[in-house]
């Protein structure tokens, strides 16, 4: 109790005369909700029931009781929220005289409550003082679910970073499975409307039941999936069936009975779209924002896809002639450099274009160019591109392992036959042996050349009857 001085203090009285009402009305007035009870045991000493002592108007208004209704009656009798814990905790207090702090839902109110239970007076009394922390609780479970979203996104990041594209892909598309509790979670690259490629990862309860290329195509999903999403970046359908009347074709083929539900996220290179990122049938009580997960791991991949398909370009050119397509010298060097290891059966065939720098001079480089890349596709359609290379202006070399001479020599005749309306020179040498490949493209080289020799003399002794 205070009181106020003649000096205009404070002060604090050493003997507070409280009367049993005071005190009385103080836990009235407590800004929370308060009860005191006296536990009622059986002859072993385990608690029973609780007798109600006091309530404030704070508690009868959780239980849907009036003090008076509470006062003098027991917890099990008026209660119809009970919790089982009640009992340990009141015991805890009350016979054990330790104090607790707990928290629990309360599903009638819809509220989260923290109470404390404390020992009182003497043994078998206790006291609960109950707090609202609904608005804690909601601020806790959002920093949570924020927390795991991140920590989620960080974890893809990291898997996502790395040189194997691939592996880091599957990795992602794993972590991001389990976390969702989805069946399969894949990615899609597209052009346009058509599919070029895809990476998935299947849960052991799932089944490998992706939409095929000719599926693909024949319902046009890529077009489906943007309208689906509205010009957004993230789209879901929790229920499929919905579905059922607006695309009944793919709904019987495809959704109806494998896919109940789907998120999908845009793949993007800043305006490019690159494809879409899918989960199937992941969990609906998550314990993640799916949505911005999905959204920004799609970053994440549509960065590794584009550096991913840089890389490839830079080796593929790297290795390849940039007219032809055609392997380039370097490519070759890599090629005869494992075969002189191996000793397996090889074809090599050369052939060069006669009077290319004519068809330059009178028809323009124009004209050559295309004669070149008209000669190499042909050469490469017979011969099979990856063993074709584009060794100088006008010349071409195959090199194809494993084969044997009668297919080999069949695949040169194919060629001459094929390509009679253009002057090409021929040579080519096959060995059961490729170690000494070396060795054979100085023979078909050499047999190239007189096969242009004859051309030439050819070619001049028709000018000369014609003139």
């Amino acid at each position: 109790m205070q009181e106020k001085d003649i000096e205009g203090k404070i002060g604090y009285l050493a003997d507070a005369d409280l009367s049993p009402s005071d005190i009385l009305f103080m836990l009235k007035e407590l800004p929370d909700a308060c009860c005191i009870f006296k536990v009622l045991t059986d002859p072993f000493g385990t608690v029973k029931d609780m007798l109600f002592l006091f309530a404030n108007e704070k508690y009868a208004q959780l239980t849907g009781y009036s003090t008076a209704e509470l006062v003098g009656n027991t917890f099990y009798k008026t209660v119809n929220n009970q919790d089982e814990d009640w009992i340990k905790f009141s015991y805890q207090a009350a016979i054990l005289r330790q104090s607790s702090i707990n928290r629990s839902y309360n599903s009638q109110h819809d509220m989260w409550l923290e109470f404390w239970v404390v020992p009182v007076y003497q043994k078998g009394f206790c006291a609960y003082i109950i707090h609202d922390v609904t608005a804690t609780k909601k601020e806790e479970d959002t920093r949570a679910f924020q927390t795991k979203t991140s920590n989620l996104v960080i974890e893809c990041a990291k898997a996502a970073s790395t040189s194997d594209f691939a592996k880091g892909t599957k990795r992602v598309l794993r972590i991001l499975g389990q976390t969702l509790e989805a069946d399969r979670v894949y990615v899609v690259r597209t052009e346009g409307n058509k599919l070029i490629d895809r990476y998935e990862w299947i849960s052991k309860s799932g089944s490998s039941d992706l939409p095929s290329k000719k599926v693909f195509e024949k319902y046009d999903l890529v077009d489906k999936w943007n309208r689906q999403l509205k010009g957004k970046d993230f789209s879901c359908v929790n229920d499929t069936s919905l579905l059922a009347d607006l695309v009944p074709d793919i709904y019987n083929e495809y959704l109806a009975g494998r896919c109940a539900r789907f998120a999908i996220s845009v793949l993007r290179n800043k305006d490019e779209r690159l494809g879409f990122l899918v989960a199937d049938n992941y969990a609906l009580d998550l314990q993640v924002d799916i949505s911005e997960v999905m959204e920004t791991v799609s970053i994440f991949l549509s960065s590794q896809i584009t550096n991913h398909e840089l890389n490839q370009e830079l080796r593929f050119l790297g290795g390849h002639d940039a007219l032809t397509g055609l392997g380039n010298r370097y490519s070759l060097s890599q090629e005869l450099g494992l075969l002189r290891e191996m000793s397996v059966s090889v074809g090599v065939c050369y052939t060069d274009i006669n009077g290319l720098k004519a068809i330059n001079d009178e028809k323009g480089h124009e004209a050559g160019d295309k004669l070149i890349t008209d000669t190499a596709a042909l050469f490469g359609a017979i011969f099979k591109k990856k063993f074709c290379y584009r060794f100088g202006g006008d010349e071409f070399i195959a090199v194809v392992p494993e084969i044997d001479r009668e297919k080999f020599s069949e695949l040169v005749e194919k060629f001459r036959t094929k390509a009679k309306g253009v002057a090409i020179a021929v040579g080519w040498e096959w060995s059961d042996n490729s170690s000494d490949v070396n060795k054979l493209i100085k023979k078909a080289d050499d047999e190239m050349y007189k096969d242009k020799a004859r051309y030439y003399k050819s070619h001049e002794r028709r000018h000369a009857n014609n003139t």
